[in-house]
């Protein structure tokens, strides 16, 4: 049942929306400290070699040069959040184009860079692993001492074999995608200086200040109060901030020096260096009865971790725990693997692991439709999960289900409805149309790993509340949410409401800002907080008043209690005050999870977000150039607490899937990156993008803050196979490879013809 509410609901203007749009916000990147040392990094030129000798002392003669640094400078140098498998400067060997293996500090940035270029070092190339099947051969060379398999699983249920054999259709394809780069507008960049009271502060764009935290004090062996991490309003994240970047590269040089330091990576730097979307080859094979059952799945899924883990295992679990899409199948056998290359380090990506396996199981989906004469909508409306049912894992999903309610939006859309004759629309003769569509799910929280989190609340003297978070700003909008949530509990203003987030000596640990669950968590724990505010508020009114209160509320600024007294909440903060009681609490939020089963890290979760597109393109048979002409983006949102901002959420991860799905096609040739910048490397531009319908359906999570879910991921992982599906309708030819750019669209039509 939606509760009426004031704040939650409402269309409102972010807080920060002028200050970004008339350039006063300050990003990391912007940043520009008093007597700063400029940072440069020297980076490995080989995919894989062995270091024989690092010689500095040319590069620590030059002209503005204050210091140049090594491992021998890192006392623990490695880091990781699973496998602690990756320095922070390189010492034995480097493992892919881009690793850093020194830094140099100087007094400008031509200096630096200047010095890093007498950096002598010593290499003894080692053969380059870049392809991730080969890699998971025994016999391949070991890029790390345990060998290539970063993991390996297999999660089987049911009799797979003898299910297929009783299907009255099964289909069977492999299926590739390439990798993705973030491309976000603001590359990797802070700074670091030594506050008033004496920490160590490295001010970066990042998703986890806490987290950046433990790393840089286990690597430098720092004390924790030594260190403080700040991440201010971040221009892009998308993931890709969610690993260390320049952070303990920046408190390596403030700890050696004293002084400030600042290292903004180039676009360049940043394309080769950052993390990105793990690439994947997925083989599937699924059944269906003749009545339009999905009944068997077996699937083989192998991922390209790049030369080190990252969140790549967590990444593999998703893969699993989605590769049925959102559909229920008795019998599966999924076997993965994560395998070490000499590629790109691959992590964390909007989707984390899901759009890979739902752009083969999509297409699965469409193509046993086909074959048993069903309409596409209907064979995933009647296959579809719901409430009660079991996922991969044999999970019971116990949360909010509106998988069933997206599919029905765009079975009932116009787009849908009319789709022959939108597809006997012809400009010219050898352009044809096509519509598609695809479902999508995804967990969100950690699932079955330890995930809580802290807000803070504090009542100020003026009235207001101020609400604090570690929780960063990548641009989801999550401190506008905060905003109206919290206006929302305490009955007051959005005005009255402040929000301090993402410092680790002002904001409890909110935990990290990613899949898709900072709302979810830090609402239910800013609940938490209210709970124990209002607490704390009665026993500042009993003072008031002289007397026991049995209950009170909140008012435009007001106490009032169930006697009729009002008080100002200013009288009642000052109260506090002098009484030495306090005006702030911390209210903590453990997320509900199931306990992880054998073969599993992160999985399965308790709670899951839905999605669906519909996608009408356009192909040109003589050029392979597909056009979106439009598309419509569905999503189970829970409960919108602002709909122009989840409008603005689908809308951008709708326009990311696109890129993925037609332009952003990373090359590389022997682990050495082509694409290394936004000219050979293409994403969408305002021509790629047509207008995007951004449908919300509500279906209520009851344990969500007012209803509400997560949707920050769902929005990008339908969008690529239902522009396969719409592909294959135009021309009748399926594509099996990611990016389908227009080389790729034109072979697949001339082995048609």
């Amino acid at each position: 049942m939606t509760v009426e509410a004031r704040w939650v609901g409402r269309e409102i203007a972010r807080r920060d929306a002028l200050e970004k749009a008339s350039g006063k916000t300050k990003f990391a990147s912007d940043m520009v400290p008093d007597n700063l040392l400029w940072v440069a990094t020297l980076r490995s030129k080989h995919p894989h070699a062995r270091i024989l000798k690092i010689d500095v002392s040319k590069a620590a003669k030059m002209p503005g040069v204050v210091g140049v640094f090594t491992h021998r400078d890192v006392p623990n140098n490695r880091y990781g959040v699973f496998f602690k498998d990756r320095p922070v400067l390189c010492d034995d060997r480097v493992r892919y184009i881009g690793d850093p293996v020194a830094l140099v500090a100087a007094e400008s940035r031509e200096e630096a860079e200047e010095a890093v270029d007498e950096i002598l070092v010593e290499y003894e190339p080692l053969p380059v692993v870049s392809d991730p099947l080969k890699a998971l051969d025994p016999a391949s060379f070991k890029i790390h001492e345990n060998g290539n398999v970063c993991r390996a699983t297999r999660i089987t249920f049911g009799d797979v074999e003898k299910a297929l054999q009783d299907c009255k259709a099964v289909v069977e394809n492999t299926y590739r995608t390439m990798p993705q780069i973030h491309a976000y507008l603001e590359t990797e960049a802070g700074v670091s200086y030594i506050d008033d009271k004496g920490r160590i502060t490295v001010v970066a764009g990042g998703q986890s200040p806490y987290r950046d935290h433990h790393e840089i004090v286990s690597t430098l062996n720092l004390p924790a109060d030594k260190v403080r991490v700040v991440i201010p309003n971040v221009g892009g994240a998308f993931g890709g901030k969610d690993d260390i970047s320049v952070q303990i590269h920046l408190a390596l040089v403030t700890w050696k020096t004293g002084r400030p330091a600042r290292l903004v990576w180039s676009r360049e730097e940043s394309t080769i260096s950052g993390t990105k979307r793990h690439s994947s080859i997925v083989k599937m094979k699924t059944g269906a009865s003749a009545d339009g059952k999905l009944t068997a799945n077996y699937v083989e899924i192998v991922y390209d971790t790049g030369a080190y883990a990252a969140l790549g295992p967590a990444v593999l679990d998703v893969a699993i725990e989605t590769c049925n899409g959102p559909y229920k199948i008795p019998n599966i056998d999924v076997r993965a693997w994560l395998a070490y290359t000499n590629n790109m380090v691959a992590s964390a990506f909007r989707g984390f692991g899901a759009p890979q396996v739902h752009f083969a199981m999509e297409q699965q989906v469409d193509q046993l439709a086909e074959e048993l004469g069903f309409d596409p909508l209907e064979f995933r409306l009647l296959n579809c999960v719901r409430k009660g049912d079991y996922g991969v894992f044999r999970n019971k999903l116990v949360g909010s289900v509106g998988i069933s309610k997206c599919l029905e939006t765009l079975k009932n859309h116009r787009l849908w409805r009319e789709r022959a004759s939108l597809k006997d629309v012809r400009t010219y003769p050898w352009v044809k149309r096509g519509v598609g569509v695809a479902a999508a799910m995804k967990g969100y929280t950690l699932g079955a790993l330890p995930d809580k989190g802290s807000v803070g609340l504090e009542l100020r003297l003026d009235g207001g509340f101020t609400v604090k978070g570690s929780f960063t700003e990548i641009g989801q909008g999550v401190v506008q949410a905060v905003s109206q949530l919290a206006a929302e509990l305490l009955k007051t203003s959005i005005d009255k409401i402040e929000v301090v987030f993402a410092d680790t000596a002002e904001t409890p640990d909110t935990s990290v800002t990613s899949a898709s669950r900072q709302l979810f968590l830090a609402g239910n724990a800013l609940r938490d907080a209210v709970n124990k505010m209002l607490e704390r508020i009665g026993r500042g009114v009993e003072m008031v008043c002289g007397r026991p209160v049995a209950e009170v509320h909140l008012s435009e600024g007001y106490v009032q209690t169930s006697s009729g007294i009002r008080i100002p909440l200013t009288e009642v903060a000052e109260t506090l005050e002098r009484a030495g009681l306090g005006r702030s609490v911390v209210g903590v939020f453990d997320v509900p999870r199931v306990e992880p089963i054998p073969g599993s890290l992160e999985i399965p979760h308790l709670f899951y977000m839905f999605g669906a597109a519909l996608a009408v393109v356009e192909v040109n048979v003589l050029t392979g150039v597909v056009s979106v002409n439009e598309l419509v983006a569905v999503a189970d949102v829970g409960r919108a607490i602002n709909p122009q901002t989840l409008t603005g959420q689908l809308e951008g991860a709708a326009a990311q899937g696109i890129g993925y799905a037609l332009l952003e096609d990373v090359k590389i040739s022997e682990g050495r990156l082509l694409t290394t910048n936004l000219s050979t490397y293409l994403i969408p531009s305002i021509k790629d993008v047509p207008e995007i319908e951004a449908i919300a359906v509500e279906d209520h999570e009851d344990s969500g803050p007012f209803g509400a879910k997560g949707i920050g991921e769902i929005g990008i992982i339908p969008v690529a196979p239902a522009i396969a599906n719409a592909i294959y309708d135009a021309v009748r030819k399926r594509p099996f490879t990611a990016p389908m750019t227009p080389e790729r669209v034109y072979w697949l039509v001339k082995k048609q013809d």
